[in-house]
């Protein structure tokens, strides 16, 4: 806006009578290309409102609510089978660190609830994947964590499980870490409030 003003002021009176029309053209050129929201937590409701954030070792991640060019959310997604529970998150671009995706299993889930999240073997896990695709965090025996269903609705017009989650992952042993990245990560204030795929 101020170059606008500066140059209408070297050209000659006449030129003012140009400033508004050379206004609205900056300001049609912002609404072009909007800002992109800050990397931020999402809040914590239970609508399906398709969300997914954390913070990993302190640091803010959020999922991509990103659509596919058939309506179809991409991520996050949730699946509920069985009584079984996954929920996939791949991160936004904005976002830094690490992390690039999560996924959550649980087996057993019967309904809202504080379920703990150990070994794969034990059927509720996590798992985070890095930039380099050999790299994976794991939750297990000694890294462990809890995920909390706070609304699993499977029959309503829009299916969709909600709550929050905390966690520490570990390389698995015997697999060289990085020396870039971190030996554990910190998962803290997870929330998540995801629709679920039929």
């Amino acid at each position: 806006m101020h170059n606008v003003l500066r140059a209408a002021i070297r050209l000659k009176p006449a030129a003012f009578l140009l400033l508004p029309l050379l206004m609205s053209c900056e300001d049609s050129l912002d609404n072009l290309y909007p800002k992109v929201a800050p990397v931020q937590l999402p809040a914590a409701t239970e609508l399906g409102a398709n969300t997914f954030g954390c913070r990993v070792n302190g640091q803010v991640w959020e999922a991509n609510n990103a659509s596919a060019l058939n309506g179809k959310v991409v991520t996050p997604t949730g699946h509920y089978q069985n009584g079984t529970l996954r929920l996939d998150a791949f991160r936004r671009l904005q976002a830094t660190g690490p992390v690039t995706n999560f996924h959550l299993r649980l087996a057993h889930v019967t309904g809202p609830g504080v379920y703990a999240l150990g070994t794969a073997e034990a059927g509720r896990y996590a798992t985070l994947q890095t930039t380099r695709d050999a790299q994976d965090y794991a939750t297990d025996g000694q890294h462990t964590g809890t995920l909390t269903i706070t609304r699993l609705d499977t029959t309503g017009a829009r299916a969709f499980v909600a709550g929050h989650f905390v966690l520490r992952a570990t390389a698995p042993f015997g697999i060289r870490r990085a020396a870039d990245l971190p030996a554990a990560l910190e998962i803290t204030e997870g929330r998540f409030d995801i629709q679920l795929s039929r």
